[in-house]
């Protein structure tokens, strides 16, 4: 689609500026494109192991916490355990322009209870939980990382196309178009010097 522009030769020399400008960032935004799918391809990646750590461990962990809920009542099970304290940070990363948020394990201490009051899979319930906890954190904090890497995949690839599809086609046309009117005219120009010229001759 032409831009409506006054064609002269101040115009030509904006539009290709603008047009050398385009293309500069159509191939910034196109190495920024590439870098996101790969960043997005290795957090998936890392997902789909941490997901399937996690899924064993919590299977043992539900294993263990059914047969104590089996042996003892909730009730009874909440009286025995004391509170336990977990804390982790929020750090904030860098990633290209994004800023993704990190969870660390800071802390985790699991409530005291009675080892000849309480069945033996409360143990190995709770052995597990904090094998598996940082993983957790980290999982959380790449599923966070994974939405942020897809919109602004999104984004960015919006704004390839738009000046990939839009911008540059539209410039280029412009420009094609402004030359050749702005050659038109030389010729015409040309034309009537050489009749003058020839005019001018003949008296």
């Amino acid at each position: 689609m032409k831009l409506k522009v006054n064609p002269n030769r101040m115009e030509l020399l904006r539009l290709r500026r603008r047009l050398v400008l385009a293309e500069r960032g159509h191939k910034l935004l196109k190495d920024k494109l590439e870098e996101l799918m790969r960043q997005l391809l290795e957090t998936s990646r890392r997902l789909v192991e941490l997901h399937e750590k996690i899924d064993r461990e919590f299977e043992i962990i539900t294993g263990a916490t059914a047969a104590v809920r089996v042996a003892q009542p909730s009730s009874e099970i909440s009286e025995l355990l004391e509170e336990g304290n977990l804390e982790f940070s929020v750090e904030k990363g860098r990633l290209l322009n994004l800023t993704v948020p990190e969870f660390q394990l800071v802390n985790f201490q699991p409530g005291t209870y009675d080892l000849f009051l309480t069945e033996s899979e409360l143990d190995v319930a709770v052995k597990h939980f904090k094998k598996i906890l940082p993983e957790l954190l980290e999982f959380c904090s790449l599923w966070k990382k994974l939405e942020l890497l897809a919109h602004e995949i999104e984004v960015t690839r919006r704004r390839v196309n738009a000046l990939e599809y839009i911008l540059i086609p539209s410039l280029q046309e412009t420009i094609h178009s402004i030359s050749s009117r702005l050659e038109e005219i030389e010729r015409s120009y040309q034309v009537q010097l050489m009749r003058v010229k020839e005019i001018v001759r003949h008296h």
